[in-house]
């Protein structure tokens, strides 16, 4: 790539998940000089994405009247387009094999086309023991939502964790948390709203047990922000220093890649490593954190918001 010039004409393209990790000398100019990002599709681009891999199974009558690829688009944010496909495979391997679905186990599998425009070959043997082709079966929505479980998207927010976080359910004591709960939505808000707002961290301290991971949890969940990660020192146990660092750096580059991003630094004492045995602390995790926290989303058109929690603010 670099000082040829007895050849002409000729374009590299090179592909990564990974750019971090790519070596400085092949990205300056000269060589990998041009850097386009391809970011998670919009609403838009995700319809598109269904229409394109349903478009055989509507050509062949195989897409169920009950199928709603707008409102496919409107549940699938996060997801890229690979993982689109996905769903469409795997709703149709429910549509072929699921024993609850609109034609009943009698069939064990049919013939139906899959989402890349191929058509399954797979025969069935039907209650009477004779081998055969079966081709009335369809893709449902009730395919499509089973899908939709089973591949859940790699890049966003994890709801299951969050949701477990508030399973209790969040106890309004009066109006002191009225106050404290509609502050933190105005801080949502202006995230989410404002154009002069890029960065915004805040901190949720109180007692053990007060419930600041289940209210930050809350309004993670309530934002519908693109992007949420919760980083907890329960993903930590038995890990290295070196290694918790650097989880700790993928998810806020992960969270760079997003428009509107909300990281929750769960019992920010602990995942620092502290004791109240001599005060020690991990000086190597609390010089990450203040560096990611303070440093700015790489672009002007992302937003990032933190959430920190703490039961012990007076040793922060």
């Amino acid at each position: 790539m670099d000082g040829v010039e007895s050849l002409n004409n000729i374009l590299i393209i090179g592909m990564t998940n990974r750019k971090d990790m790519l070596d400085e000398a092949i990205l300056r100019p000269g060589r990998m000089e041009i850097h386009l990002e391809i970011g998670l599709p919009d609403l838009f681009g995700r319809n598109q994405i269904f229409e394109i891999h349903t478009r055989t199974m509507r050509a062949n009558g195989k897409l169920g009247a009950d199928i709603n690829i707008e409102e496919l688009a409107k549940r699938t944010k996060n997801y890229t387009g690979a993982e689109i496909e996905s769903v469409c495979k795997s709703a149709t391997s429910y549509a072929l094999y699921a024993e609850n679905s609109s034609l009943g186990p009698a069939a064990s599998s049919a013939s139906l086309p899959s989402g890349d425009g191929e058509e399954s070959k797979t025969s069935q043997i039907d209650s009477t023991g004779k081998k055969g082709t079966f081709k009335g079966r369809q893709v449902f929505f009730t395919d499509f939502e089973r899908a939709l479980i089973e591949i859940p998207p790699a890049f966003g927010m994890d709801s299951g964790s969050l949701e477990n976080r508030v399973r209790g359910g969040i106890y309004n004591y009066g109006p002191a948390f009225d106050d404290l709960y509609e502050k933190c939505k105005g801080f949502v808000a202006e995230v989410k709203h404002s154009t002069n707002t890029q960065l915004l961290s805040m901190l949720l301290e109180g007692e053990r047990g007060t419930g600041k991971t289940a209210l930050a949890a809350k309004l993670a969940l309530e934002s519908e922000f693109p992007f949420v990660k919760m980083i907890t020192p329960e993903d930590f146990v038995g890990v290295s220093i070196t290694h918790k660092i650097s989880k700790i750096v993928k998810v806020f580059q992960d969270a760079y890649k997003s428009n509107l991003s909300l990281i929750i630094l769960d019992e920010i004492e602990r995942l620092l490593e502290f004791t109240n045995f001599g005060r020690q602390f991990s000086n190597q995790i609390l010089q990450t954190l203040q560096v990611l926290v303070k440093a700015n989303p790489p672009h002007t058109d992302r937003k990032l918001l933190i959430i920190g929690t703490t039961s012990m603010k007076y040793v922060l």
